[in-house]
């Protein structure tokens, strides 16, 4: 029993101290994925950042928009260094492995060498059939030509192999060589992120200290939107408390089946809106001009282009079209249990009761003019309880 604890302690100090124990990292298909997905929300947020000129003063959405540009081209950089470190490994595998299998072609070659060598040796007896008919019987002259032939089958079976692992030396030369083209390709695109970061930081900054120029107007205009927000959260909070209890008198098990269906393809729900990117993220951080200045947001912002349509990130039931203060039109969607809400719409095209299906597109995404942003603020709820919704969304 003494030996046995002492063994799990030694693991535990192994896992402890080592990388033995430690979580695998990314693979380089998920890698790749990930940078695929960066490269796409950097580009978008580009799009949306490319009426702001250096002499144009940024608006409190821009600002939020370059941060979270920032954060995600940090992400990417990261994934490039991952990914690189990943093809160094290929390449440091592949080497050792070409060295082994040129130490086995070496032996391969001495080998057959000495087959040849052998054979040269012993020519009279492959040159005629004098070998076998020199027998004294019929089972020695079967024996010779039984050894003969093997003989002869050994040396192909010995030249088979030569001939697989020098297509396997090529193959893994090829693919070292290929793992060193793409480290060098990520290599520039990595100090080309890194270009756009420092520049990106500074841009930052300048508008940021612009912008806190003005902070106490801001602060005041994040107050009456927080304000808003309590309002809109009521107003959403009533409308699916009712949706709830008139739940309770349907069918159960049509309910329980829908949220079951909603609930499995968390992680994998398309976006509300077809390109976008996060402005402002689920819970409580801080603004972007000051560490001081809290928002609070009950779902996620979604900064898109002009004329953006929102849509049904699942099928389900419209259960209310509303026109609210500071939110223009909002919709809420049921699925079973859960409700997607979508607010800051015109020009809506569905109505209460009306069965979506996903992706269908539900109204406009309102542009003001006024701060120069076109934003969807979307929500995800199980009954009365929030959820993150970037959670939800796919990658």
């Amino acid at each position: 029993m003494k030996r046995v604890l002492l063994i799990l302690w030694m693991l535990l100090l192994v896992c402890s101290t080592s990388a033995y124990c430690q979580k695998k990292g990314k693979t380089k298909q998920e890698l790749q994925s990930e940078i695929t997905s960066l490269q796409k929300e950097i580009s978008t947020a580009n799009q949306l950042l490319k009426k702001t000129t250096k002499d144009k003063e940024m608006t409190l959405n821009e600002a939020s928009i370059l941060d979270k540009q920032i954060k995600q081209r940090e992400k990417l950089i990261k994934a490039y260094n991952q990914q690189i470190a990943n093809l160094d490994s290929e390449i440091q595998t592949g080497q050792r492995n070409i060295k082994m299998l040129n130490s086995d072609l070496t032996k391969l070659r001495k080998e057959y060498a000495k087959m040849l060598t052998f054979a040269y040796r012993n020519r009279s007896h492959y040159n005629n059939l004098a070998f076998i008919f020199a027998a004294e019987d019929f089972n020695q002259a079967f024996r010779r030509l039984r050894y003969i032939r093997q003989f002869s089958e050994a040396r192909k079976m010995k030249i088979d192999q030569i001939v697989s692992t020098e297509r396997r030396i090529s193959g893994e030369m090829e693919a070292s060589q290929q793992a060193r083209e793409a480290q060098a390709a990520m290599l520039a695109d990595e100090k080309t992120q890194q270009t756009a970061l420092q520049n990106e930081k500074k841009e930052l900054n300048r508008q940021v200290a612009k912008l806190k120029k003005k902070e106490g107007s801001i602060k005041q205009d994040i107050k009456n939107k927080q304000q808003q927000a309590k309002k809109l959260q009521k107003a959403i909070d009533d409308i699916i408390a009712e949706e709830v209890r008139l739940a309770n008198a349907r069918n159960k098990e049509t309910v329980k089946t829908l949220s079951t269906d909603f609930a499995n393809n968390k992680g994998r729900l398309p976006w509300p809106v077809e390109q976008g990117v996060i402005s402002s993220s689920f819970g409580k951080h801080a603004s972007v001009v000051s560490d001081k200045v809290t928002v609070t947001n009950n779902g996620i912002d979604i900064a898109t282009v002009e004329g953006t349509q929102a849509r049904a990130v699942f099928d389900g039931e419209v259960a209310s079209v509303s026109k609210l203060t500071g939110a223009n039109t909002v919709v809420i969607i049921r699925h079973g249990e859960y409700f997607t809400v979508y607010s800051n719409l015109e020009n809506v095209t569905v109505k209460r009761g009306d069965k979506v299906s996903t992706r269908q597109n539900l109204g406009t995404v309102h542009t003001s003019k006024a701060e120069n942003k076109t934003e969807l603020h979307f929500e995800l709820l199980k009954e009365t309880n929030r959820q993150d919704p970037a959670k939800w969304l796919s990658k």
